[in-house]
């Protein structure tokens, strides 16, 4: 089974930066006001006790708070930025423009006392307003509306009485600050987008594994139990032959080999499940002649090797289907089963007579499989007429040189 469906330890990575990530952005969004109370702490108590105190901090917390609901709005990513967002980009803008033009509108009738701390402020309100409306907004459409809220507070600063040399302060503050905290929330979004994709991602492999292993199991069920249910019927019907006839203990035998078979195909199901089940190449080829002659199919084998697991395992496979073809879609009277290699090719052959043209016209779930196992090792598979009556399975598979080939008919 897949490591992706192993629990929740997969995805905690992935959790764990958006939540960091989060965190540090609603961290910075606090940090006005938090900057805010070290100054007005700082301040004199003489400064701190002017009207204008309580103004800006009130006019700080709703900025933030507004701040932070549109920083929120951002994260969540629903909806389009546009239809979801405007009114809150609105309300944000609307009252960081009231932040930006009170502290230069208050130097500007004397009662900030100091020019730095209204540069400071109005520009402050404009730097935390960046961040949010970078993630909420388009980066094109908020550096534009940024650009205009400046504007607009610097032209009614000005109506105000405020100097040209502290708008331009402020906007300097702004600038600057706004570049930094610009570059800071766009890599976290950025670095969000590549969470959530990583997480899409994930979850997109999780369902591949899930519908992988059923495709596996569906197919090794298919090749375990299709060839002993044909033989199972097979050797019923020749059981039910000889008791006709009087052949008691011959047909006795033929049920007791039924009930092997099918007690041998409880095991394999039960590996399949378990996914352990591994076939073998020798045991197939006995198998295939056992069957094919108790079936009065004149069965030719020829070729032995020694192979790896992975490469026996699947030309094991493909003797039990073309062996499964045989008896379900022919009359053979002989079958040919050919080993051999070309280069560093290993080919199998599987060759019989007694076929119905029209029963060829369409590949089967089996042959489906097959394929499906050789694709995976780098091989490939031809199957179909071949001359009159004649059906013909053709498998190939890279065969390394290390590899020992020993032909011997059989």
């Amino acid at each position: 089974m897949p490591p992706i469906l192993h629990g929740t330890e997969y995805q905690q990575g992935p959790e764990r930066v958006e939540l960091y990530t989060h965190l540090s952005l609603y961290l910075l969004a606090l940090l006005e006001p938090i900057l805010l109370i070290i100054w007005l702490v700082s301040t004199s108590t003489t400064d701190t006790s002017c009207p204008y105190a309580f103004t800006v901090t009130a006019l700080v917390l709703l900025q933030t708070v507004m701040c932070a609901e549109l920083l929120r709005a951002g994260l969540s990513r629903r909806g389009s930025h546009r239809s979801r967002h405007r009114l809150r980009v609105a309300c944000a803008g609307a009252f960081s423009l009231v932040a930006m033009v009170v502290p230069l509108a208050l130097y500007a009738r004397g009662s900030l006392p100091e020019a730095g701390a209204a540069e400071l402020l109005a520009g402050g309100a404009l730097t935390f307003l960046v961040g949010p409306l970078v993630i909420a907004w388009p980066l094109g459409d908020a550096l534009a509306l940024l650009a205009g809220l400046a504007a607009c507070s610097a032209f009614v600063a000005s109506l105000l009485g405020a100097s040209g040399a502290v708008i331009a302060g402020a906007g300097g503050v702004g600038l600057v600050g706004g570049a930094a905290f610009c570059c800071a929330y766009w890599f976290s979004d950025w670095t969000l987008g590549v969470v959530r994709e990583l997480r899409r991602t994930r979850e997109v492999q999780a369902q591949l594994a899930v519908a992988e292993e059923r495709l596996r199991f569906s197919r090794d069920l298919h090749d375990v139990l299709g060839r002993n249910l044909t033989v199972m019927a097979l050797k019923s019907e020749l059981a039910m032959e000889l008791n006709q006839q009087g052949q008691t203990t011959a047909a006795a035998a033929q049920m007791a080999e039924v009930q092997r078979i099918a007690q041998e195909s409880q095991e394999d199901v039960r590996a399949v499940v378990q996914g352990y089940r591994m076939a073998d190449l020798r045991t197939e080829i006995e198998g295939a002649r056992s069957v094919l002659r108790a079936a009065g199919v004149d069965c030719r084998i020829e070729g032995r090797t020694e192979l790896g697991d992975e490469l026996q395992s699947a030309l094991a496979w493909a003797v039990r289907e073309g062996t499964t073809n045989v008896l379900r879609h022919s009359e053979a009277r002989w079958c040919a089963i050919t080993l051999f290699t070309q280069g560093e090719t290993l080919v199998l052959t599987i060759e019989n007579d007694g076929v119905d043209p029209e029963s060829t016209t369409k590949r089967g779930g089996g042959l489906v499989g097959l394929a499906e196992r050789l694709a995976a090792l780098g091989g490939s598979m031809e199957a179909g007429l071949k001359g009159e009556g004649r059906f013909a399975l053709c498998v190939r598979l890279p065969f390394g040189s290390s590899q020992n080939m020993e032909t011997t008919p059989s």
